[in-house]
């Protein structure tokens, strides 16, 4: 993957980018917070706002706006509507400026109906006396919208309140009324990051528990949390449930994919055991891929990491069945290879997992300091993305201008253009390798002029002879295929799927170099 284009926005205090949509297939918008009033914010109303700006195709910023009162005001998910207008959707502690109508108290649900210049259609907060964070808007295929967040409350639009954080679930018309409502939880923590519709119009949420009092059920596993997962038909009512994790602390987080067989669902482990295995240990936790089948049967599981921490972003399906999963990491080897953050700071984290959970490969985005992602990703197609996180520091991949030392939005767009494509560096374009993506054996055709220059290098001898190289994705040699005539076969018949790169070395040139996908 390469970076097409890139952009730093915001100003000299902290901006950090939360999500990011598509704006009438002719540029983006990217929401989240800010403290800035300089540099590309022109207005703050608090202390914290929800910042929204549009860039162009090529990360052009054409307009920008702040959403706000004068308190803290966060997050900001942003999606479209059926209407061609916007949705944000964030959390706030104001009662002025533009939240007018009427916070219940501490942090509402606040959604911000906007068309698309960004002018306010109608805002909306939703909530009690408590607490309510963590938001997340999903657009429903009636045109409703799914909210969920965390809940402290017991009073004002919450139906119930079971204890501390309770997971609340409810869906608002195009209007902002509220059509369906329902609390879930026990007597500790039950935080909520992600719900999805699901085809037979029910609905589908993670979440964390750390015992089985109360509406809870299953086997719990012990330690701190496990993550709790549930399914509730059309009116909310539970259809089923399950715990999974291991002897430590498992939590759902942010990603869910309903599949044709089962869901796909991502959370944060640092459990060795039960259901969990393969956790990289240290003191963080890993990033825990979770297939089940439609009755909540681990299908697989897959830990994501190395020996630091790991934070989940964003969850897609790709057209061969696999997965790519965005996140963060801190981590300096186990999955990770190419983090370019120094120690207690974290990278843009992406990983491709084929259709069964074998890690196909991984790539860092960032500099030295501190990258990272909530939602924010677009899939244009399986080797091209749009990414909207943040990053601190101009180093490595940092090459936007920054406007400061604290976190501003970063975006970029990333295109792997080698895929089923030869990266040459020859002129005649001589060599060949196929099939790929391949499954028992590559062929790599070479013209005579290849192998006649090859032989002609000074520093070829015999001893010496040119060979074409496979590496995996950490670098390690997988195998060195000497080159004789004007085909070389590598047989995979034993080698695991994934990707890895070639290089035709010629004594001490490389001279080509590419991509092999393997399928298994």
């Amino acid at each position: 993957m390469s970076i097409q284009w890139q952009g730093c926005y915001g100003g000299s205090e902290k901006d950090v980018a939360y999500d990011i949509c598509e704006y009438q297939a002719n540029g983006y918008l990217i929401s989240g917070k800010t403290g800035s009033q300089d540099g590309d914010v022109s207005f703050l109303h608090g202390n914290k706002d929800i910042w929204l700006a549009r860039i162009d195709s090529i990360g052009n910023i054409l307009w920008e706006r702040s959403y706000g009162g004068s308190s803290y005001d966060m997050e900001g998910k942003i999606i479209q509507a059926t209407d061609g207008n916007f949705y944000i959707c964030g959390a706030v502690s104001s009662y002025d400026g533009d939240v007018q109508s009427g916070n219940h108290g501490d942090y509402d649900v606040w959604v911000v109906k906007i068309d698309q210049d960004g002018e306010i259609i109608w805002e909306k907060c939703y909530g009690g006396s408590g607490r309510e964070d963590f938001t997340n808007i999903k657009l429903l295929n009636n045109g409703n919208l799914l909210i969920s967040c965390s809940s402290t409350s017991d009073d004002g639009d919450l139906p119930a309140h079971y204890h501390a954080y309770d997971a609340w679930l409810f869906v608002i018309s195009p209007y902002g009324e509220i059509l369906k409502s329902a609390v879930f939880g026990n007597e500790l923590h039950n935080n909520v990051y992600d719900a999805i519709e699901t085809q037979d119009g029910g609905f589908f949420f993670t979440c964390g528990a750390s015992s089985t009092e109360g509406m809870v059920e299953g086997t719990y596993h012990g330690g701190m949390l496990d993550i709790w997962v549930v399914k509730l038909d059309n009116n909310m009512n539970i259809e089923w449930q399950k715990l999974y994790g291991g002897s430590d602390f498992d939590s759902g987080s942010r990603g869910i994919i309903e599949l044709l067989d089962g869901y796909i669902f991502l959370g944060v482990t640092n459990s060795n055991d039960q259901d969990v295995s393969g956790f990289h240990g240290g003191e963080g936790e890993d990033i825990w891929a979770v297939r089940i089948d439609t009755e909540g049967n681990i299908i697989w599981q897959r830990c994501l990491g190395g020996g630091d921490w790991e934070f989940t972003g964003d969850l897609h399906q790709t057209d061969d069945g696999g997965f790519i999963i965005f996140g963060s990491t801190l981590s300096h080897g186990g999955d990770v290879s190419g983090n370019n953050s120094w120690s207690g700071n974290s990278d843009i984290w992406i990983v491709k997992l084929s259709t069964e959970g074998e890690l196909l490969w991984q790539e860092c985005f960032g500099g030295y300091g501190n990258e990272g992602i909530i939602w924010g990703t677009i899939k244009k197609s399986d080797n091209n993305w749009v990414v909207a996180g943040w990053a601190d520091n101009n180093s490595y991949d940092v090459s936007c201008n920054l406007h400061g030392y604290k976190e501003d939005y970063w975006v970029f767009e990333i295109e792997d253009t080698s895929t089923n494509i030869i990266n040459t560096q020859t002129t005649d374009n001589a060599i060949k390798v196929y099939p790929n993506p391949a499954t028992d054996y590559v062929v790599f055709e070479f013209s005579s002029s290849v192998i006649s220059n090859c032989w002609a290098g000074q520093s070829v001898s015999v001893r010496n002879p040119p060979a074409i190289q496979i590496t995996n994705i950490f670098g390690q040699m997988m195998a060195e295929l000497p080159i004789k005539n004007e085909k070389t076969v590598w047989d995979i018949r034993e080698v695991s799927g994934g990707t890895y790169f070639y290089c035709l070395q010629s004594g001490l040139n490389a001279i080509e170099r590419g991509k092999i996908i393997i399928l298994k």
